[in-house]
């Protein structure tokens, strides 16, 4: 990018998540730095500088322009219909597999693929942690099975 405040701002991202390891770390770094995001709604609009948000700085991390690539096919919209016969459409992300066009090294991004590879490995590793051997550290509301506390079969626990 010909703005060399654009330039270090999506830099910041790539160094403070290679240090951190965590898009939510980085995007609470920004907000504890007071550092403001370069926003650009299409190609051809201004830039403007807003108060990073997560999904922004999630957004530059999981793109794979900023590592160089020519991607075209990433999403595919879907038409269904609902109960009462309405359309519906959505956007669905696709596995990398089903991309239509994935040109590696296409331009100079911020990133190799390599490290790319390796960003989405850990962002898939902190957005979806595995299960626990333990059942005791098992994470997440118990749904059903005895009660630790009341010491009886429970079917499900609400709160209001």
């Amino acid at each position: 990018h010909p703005d060399e405040a654009v330039v270090t701002a999506i830099g910041n991202v790539f160094a403070r998540f290679a240090e951190m390891g965590s898009a939510r770390r980085v995007w609470l770094w920004f907000r504890s730095e007071r550092l403001t995001f370069p926003l650009q709604m299409h190609a051809h609009a201004d830039i403007r500088w807003v108060e990073a948000s997560y999904t922004a700085i999630h957004h530059v991390l999981t793109n794979p322009v900023y590592a160089g690539a020519y991607v075209y096919g990433k999403t595919r919209q879907e038409t269904t219909l609902d109960a009462a016969g309405a359309r519906k459409k959505r956007i669905r992300h696709l596995p990398r597999s089903e991309w239509q066009v994935l040109i590696q090294e296409h331009h100079e991004g911020f990133i190799d693929w390599q490290t790319y590879e390796a960003n989405q490995d850990r962002i898939a590793r902190n957005t979806r942690p595995r299960p626990h051997n333990d059942p005791c550290k098992a994470s997440g509301a118990v749904r059903e099975g005895r009660s630790p506390v009341f010491g009886k079969q429970v079917k499900r626990l609400s709160f209001l």
